[in-house]
């Protein structure tokens, strides 16, 4: 048997910020509610502080807090329950991907290239589609999506685009009042080039971690890593790639990081280092049939690999699998473990 073909479902709003996020909300309004009883039930405490985040949201990148009061509109949710759902990667904080870039002399076309796997625990599996969004304020996009998250990774009409891990796990750093890291990546994903995105960051009250991938049509690739309050962004010469840890001594420092040994459950070790070792040996001529080998890799094994599937002592495993190319406006996605599926291409 074959692979089998990548299938997700796919959404398509039109017209301003607050109307987009308000269809948004009315179609997904029980599927919002579900997830977000299932990853961030509100509660006093939490809800306290998605009230502090939204003062900042609210006054921040208005497109992103116009769909953010529309959704709570169609949804008949509180706003406050909103932002708390976009504040996930600062509550939960607990996603397992790994991430590369790769531009200049080390691509096939010398163009630029950005890809994922999305690696998150099995009981989110059923819950990822697809978004576009034409506004009448901010450049269309194609974005990966869960309920509520509508912009959780993506492309935009320009070509820039953003995957990311997660970070700031090895201790775990406490998020502060600022704007969430889902909304953020609504943000960036309104400007036109990396560098537009980077000053963004850099003037914006970040809330959690994050480790970014931007790419975009001139060809430059960076990385971000994210702390609250701060960002280092980094210009990829030729190749890059991260797991769940930083690498930047700065970021290592402010966080205090302290990596466990590698093994299963915490393999972020082993996941960066078969990275680089992968995109070292597709130097020169890295392209989409190398970005589906970097992706579907499988060793030195199962639970320590980048394609992540579950094992005993880790029930996550890779939900999507996703790579860009900014230039030709394409993102290729693969629904599902990346071994087993068919990418599909989505143009902008």
């Amino acid at each position: 048997m074959g692979r089998q073909p990548s299938q997700h479902r796919v959404l398509e709003f039109s017209g301003t910020p607050r109307a987009c996020g308000r269809a948004y909300g009315e179609c997904q309004a029980e599927a919002v509610r579900a997830f977000m009883a299932q990853e961030v039930p509100p509660d006093g405490k939490r809800l306290r502080y998605a009230g502090l985040c939204w003062e900042k949201l609210q006054r921040w990148e208005r497109p992103v807090a116009e769909w953010t009061r529309g959704m709570a509109q169609g949804s008949g949710l509180a706003v406050e329950e909103i932002t708390l759902l976009l504040l996930h990667e600062e509550i939960v904080h607990t996603k397992p991907c790994t991430g590369f870039g790769a531009a200049g002399a080390a691509t096939r076309d010398g163009g630029a290239i950005i890809g994922q796997n999305w690696d998150w625990g099995p009981s989110l599996y059923p819950w990822s589609m697809l978004v576009r969004a034409r506004t009448d304020s901010a450049p269309a996009t194609l974005t990966y999506a869960y309920p509520g998250l509508w912009a959780s990774a993506g492309m935009n009409e320009h070509g820039l685009s953003l995957v990311w891990t997660g970070s700031g796990y090895s201790p775990k750093v406490r998020p502060v009042v600022g704007i969430p890291t889902y909304a953020l990546i609504a943000g960036i994903l309104a400007c036109r080039s990396c560098r537009d995105a980077i000053a963004l960051m850099e003037q914006s009250p970040i809330s959690g971690c994050f480790i970014f991938f931007l790419a975009d049509a001139h060809g430059e690739v960076w990385v971000v890593e994210g702390l609250p309050r701060r960002i280092l962004a980094v210009p990829c010469r030729d190749v890059l790639s991260r797991a769940n840890h930083y690498e930047c001594p700065e970021s290592c420092a402010e966080s205090r990081q302290s990596l466990p040994p590698a093994r299963v459950w915490h393999n972020t070790r082993s996941r960066a280092l078969r990275a680089a070792e992968l995109l070292q040996k597709f130097h020169g001529r890295i392209d989409g049939h190398a970005a589906q080998c970097i992706l579907r890799d499988h060793e030195p094994r199962l639970g320590l690999s980048i394609c992540q599937h579950p094992v005993p002592g880790r029930p996550a495993f890779t939900i999507d699998s996703f790579y860009a190319f900014p230039a030709r406006k394409e993102l290729w996605i693969a629904r599902g473990l990346p071994c087993r599926h068919d990418y599909a291409r989505h143009g902008l």
